[in-house]
């Protein structure tokens, strides 16, 4: 045999067994992936479980909070009208009349009161905090149709006092428009809520918050 036949030779047995070590490096690789992927995918599988378990968890409390907060006791009266809404339009096939009685309450709950006192979103000035919350039963709509109640929580003005609690409802989609202070006369003020409410057509009212009234 020819040296440079014997040179090529040898040349080709390295090829062939670095080629062969080479592969197997890749299936080992390959194998070790397959076993991380397996782990990884138990591991948010079992995560998902957990997921879904706290969501549950938190779908309950949310929903017994609201219960709690919608059975609060009422202390007072303080308003109350007649109210209706033409939620659905009889040229789509399925007028509904949304009727009830809409009571301004005084209610004894505290501890949501100062919650709400503390959380501080929707409508927030002049020591009086805002909230519209669906917490009223739907209505025989297609669409979402939950109520909603308008929740006001008044900061005391004495150290040792507590919040006072008021809610007023029920509505349909509440929007949430303003809280301004109006000027009287004699340096005095009123505190005022403008919301919006229903559908057809959509209503804006007031709440007198200095004399808890529904405006007319």
């Amino acid at each position: 045999m020819k040296p440079i036949t014997i040179i090529f030779f040898i040349l080709f047995l390295n090829f062939s067994c670095s080629e062969k070590n080479e592969n197997g490096e890749l299936l080992k690789e390959n194998s070790l992936l397959k076993t991380k992927i397996s782990k990884l995918e138990k591991n948010n599988a079992e995560l998902n479980k957990q997921n879904s378990i706290l969501e549950s968890l938190k779908s309950k409390s949310v929903e017994n909070k609201i219960t709690e907060l919608r059975n609060s006791k009422v202390i007072k009266i303080l308003d109350e009208r007649f109210s209706k809404d033409t939620l659905d339009l009889l040229k789509y096939g399925n007028e509904y009349i949304f009727e009830r009685n809409i009571e301004l309450t005084k209610l004894d709950n505290v501890l949501f009161a100062e919650t709400f006192g503390n959380i501080r979103e929707q409508l927030n000035s002049f020591g009086y905090s805002v909230f519209s919350i669906c917490d009223g039963e739907s209505l025989p709509l297609e669409m979402c149709n939950c109520t909603d109640s308008i929740y006001i929580v008044i900061e005391p003005e004495e150290l040792g006092e507590d919040c006072e609690l008021y809610r007023v409802g029920f509505f349909y989609n509440v929007d949430l428009v303003s809280l301004e202070r109006i000027k009287k006369e004699d340096f005095e003020y009123d505190f005022e809520l403008t919301f919006e409410h229903g559908k057809y057509p959509r209503k804006k009212e007031k709440i007198n918050l200095t004399k808890m009234k529904l405006e007319k």
